[in-house]
């Protein structure tokens, strides 16, 4: 049996492999200086431009999308803000979407490739953010399982509009939080904990080097020595046999509550398949467009996820790439709750039996070195072509 420590091991190099670097965080810097020069220009001399999500909460990896809150002083509307970006010469692509529930614009960075989301009127994002970065300075365990979770959700097509559950990352990284804060001994405090050491007039910006300054006067936590593995494996287990049905996983409270005991907003109506509660927004559910297919999906992955963390552990040769392959997933097990017909935690208004859905195959494909080396060639040489090539070539 291979020590968890070389399993661990790999986990952080995944973590190191796909984390931010310096110039990538530089150059989303340069990104925000631009959109900012466009609104001063525009007459806005007042803007302020600020990154959140995966760019500044820790846990983005180098091709993530770059979220920003741009502060006009009002709600801005996506038509004439798409307008104005668009006077600017390093966006294309440029699409307002006014109808969502927090109205973005979104944009591509000509020459960096970067995908650009801005919003013009809720803060909540921000505060998010900073509580997510907190998590991950608060134990050094944190951020390396958020990130093998996120990227494990990705290799098996589960987060993003094009996979087959459309779970979003902020979501997945919301429910390793809510796992982490409700084990038997518990590695985070929950929001409604850390409010009670915050100021009323606190800025969004500061709210994690204010929480890291007063950690000290938090409750104390139980000592736990679970390795990054085992939390890995207790993640899998915990979402695979979890009761999505009855109950609501909140990580403003930090714990699971029923259905019928949290009256927040609308949540206690959800009919949702997947309730998890914002932990600011307490009358959102992140989780809301996961239809009953897409929980029979997500709880066969988790079910393989457990399975396979398991099997590494216990193998004599640990590969953390095994537990990013397609899931060999064919056909119903007893064992699975996405698979079993008769499991206690289907959820009650499904029609019939749930019959197994099989997750839609990513496809696999290893290049040679030849074809890899040529692709590269090809990256390059485009690369340096004028702007009308590119769009005569259909490149942006």
């Amino acid at each position: 049996m291979p020590e968890k420590s070389h399993f661990d091991d790999q986990i952080l190099d995944l973590e190191k492999e796909k984390e931010l670097k310096l110039k990538d965080h530089e150059e989303r810097v340069r990104i925000c200086s631009s959109i900012r020069e466009v609104f001063i220009e525009a007459g806005y001399t007042n803007c302020l431009v600020y990154p959140y999500g995966s760019t500044l909460n820790g846990v983005g990896f180098s091709d993530s999308d770059l979220d920003l809150y741009v502060d006009l002083g009002f709600a801005g509307d996506t038509v004439k803000i798409s307008k104005i970006l668009a006077n600017g010469t390093e966006f294309v692509n440029i699409k307002g979407i006014p109808n969502a529930r927090v109205p973005i614009v979104k944009a591509l960075h000509f020459s960096s490739g970067i995908h650009c989301d801005l919003s013009f009127g809720n803060k909540a994002s921000l505060w998010n953010t900073e509580f997510i970065r907190f998590c991950c300075l608060s134990d050094p365990r944190v951020r390396p399982l958020i990130m093998v979770v996120r990227y494990w959700g990705r290799m098996h097509g589960l987060v993003g509009r094009e996979g087959n559950v459309r779970l979003c990352n902020y979501a997945l990284t919301m429910m390793v939080i809510a796992y982490l804060q409700q084990i038997p001994c518990p590695i985070l405090h929950s929001v409604q904990q850390l409010l009670t050491i915050t100021d009323v007039d606190l800025a969004p910006s500061s709210f994690s080097s204010h929480l890291l300054s007063k950690a000290h006067i938090l409750p104390l936590l139980g000592k736990n020595t679970d390795s990054i593995s085992d939390l890995l494996l207790g993640f899998f287990n915990h979402y695979h046999s979890f009761d999505y049905s009855s109950n609501v996983i909140s990580i403003f409270l930090g714990r699971t509550c029923s259905r019928e005991q949290l009256i927040v907003g609308n949540m206690l109506r959800s009919t949702k398949p997947v309730c998890v509660q914002d932990p600011f927004e307490l009358n959102i559910n992140i989780c809301r467009n996961l239809d009953k297919s897409a929980l029979c999906v997500l709880k066969c992955c988790f079910y393989e996820g457990f399975k396979r963390t398991k099997n590494i552990l216990t193998s004599q040769e640990s590969n953390l790439a095994t537990l990013f392959h397609p899931s060999p997933h064919t056909s119903p097990l007893l064992d699975c709750h996405g698979c079993n017909t008769n499991n206690p935690t289907q959820p009650p208004w499904t029609e019939g039996p749930i019959c197994y859905t099989q997750p839609a195959k990513i496809p696999h494909y290893m290049p040679t070195i030849a074809e890899y080396n040529l692709a590269v060639l090809r990256c390059s040489v485009a690369q340096r072509m004028p702007p009308w090539w590119k769009k005569w070539r259909g490149l942006y």
